[in-house]
C-alpha cells in the first residue's frame, strides 16, 4: 500500500492506495503517530484508490479515530470504493467514522468540530499529565467520564497504546482537567486540577483512572455535589 500526504490548511489528507491488510497497519500507525506529534488531529482518508481493506486494517482505523478523538480531533473517510464502502456499511463502521463523497466535504466538516470543546456530549474529560510530558506527551488527552462526586471522579482511557501504564498513571501525580456537566449548565467548562489515586486496568487497552480534586472552586464544588446527588437521585428512580 502506499500512502501519499498532502496538508490543506489544518486538515491532514491521506490518500491510500492499493490493498491495506495486515502487513501495512505498522506504517499506517506510525504516520498517525507521527501526525499527531505534528499536532494534525484532523484526518481525511481518501479511499478512492484502495482496492481492499481486511479486518485487521479496519480495527486500526478505528484506534485512529480513537486515537485523534483523545487529543480533541477526528478521522473521516472520503470517496470510498464500492467495495470498501460496502464493507463499512455492512459493519456498521460509518457510524464511528463518517463517510463523505468528497474529501471537501470531509474537510468541511472537521473543521466545524471545535478541538477546545470539551464533552460535547456531556461525557467527555480532557485532562493533561504534566509529569508525564515525556512518555504521555505535552497535549491533553481525552477520556470519557465513569463516575464523579465532590471529591473526585473517576474516567475511562481507551487505547493505551503500550504505554508504561504503571509509569504514566502513578498515584500522587498531578493532573489537570476539563469537562463539563451538561445536567447542571450546558456550556460551563470545569477546570479543577487533582492528583491520580489509583487506576484499575480493564483488559489491555482500558484503565479506569480515579482523581482526587486538589483545587476546585467553592461554586464547582457545590455544583458537582448537587449534579452528584441528582444522578443518585435519578438512578434510583429507575
Amino acid at each position: 500500500m502506499e500512502i501519499e500526504k498532502s496538508l490543506q490548511d489544518d486538515v491532514l489528507c491521506l490518500a491510500l492506495r492499493g490493498d491495506f491488510d495486515t502487513t501495512e497497519v505498522g506504517y499506517f500507525d506510525a504516520l498517525i503517530s507521527e501526525a499527531i506529534d505534528a499536532g494534525q488531529v484532523r484526518i481525511i482518508l481518501d479511499l478512492q484508490e484502495l482496492r481492499f481493506v481486511n479486518s485487521t486494517a479496519l480495527g486500526a482505523l478505528l484506534r485512529a479515530g480513537k486515537r485523534l478523538g483523545q487529543y480533541g480531533g477526528s478521522l473521516v473517510v472520503a470517496r470510498p470504493t464500492p467495495a470498501v464502502d460496502r464493507t463499512f456499511r455492512l459493519l456498521q463502521l460509518d457510524r464511528r467514522i463518517p463517510i463523505f463523497d468528497a474529501p471537501t466535504g470531509g474537510a468541511e466538516h472537521l473543521r466545524s468540530i471545535d478541538p477546545g470543546e470539551v464533552g460535547g456530549e456531556g461525557h467527555e474529560v480532557e485532562f493533561h499529565l504534566p509529569e508525564a510530558e515525556g512518555t504521555f506527551g505535552p497535549r491533553p488527552r481525552r477520556g470519557t467520564l465513569v463516575d464523579i462526586e465532590e471529591e473526585g471522579l473517576t474516567l475511562a482511557f481507551e487505547n493505551l497504546d503500550r504505554l508504561p501504564v504503571e509509569e504514566v498513571f502513578r498515584p500522587g501525580s498531578p493532573v489537570h482537567l476539563r469537562f463539563r456537566l451538561p445536567l447542571y449548565h450546558p456550556s460551563h467548562v470545569f477546570g479543577p486540577k487533582g492528583e491520580i489515586e489509583g487506576y484499575e486496568q480493564l483488559g489491555r487497552e482500558t484503565i479506569h483512572l480515579r482523581v482526587r480534586f486538589t483545587e476546585l472552586a467553592d461554586r464547582e464544588r457545590s455544583a458537582i455535589r448537587r449534579y452528584a446527588k441528582d444522578l443518585e437521585f435519578l438512578r434510583d428512580e429507575e
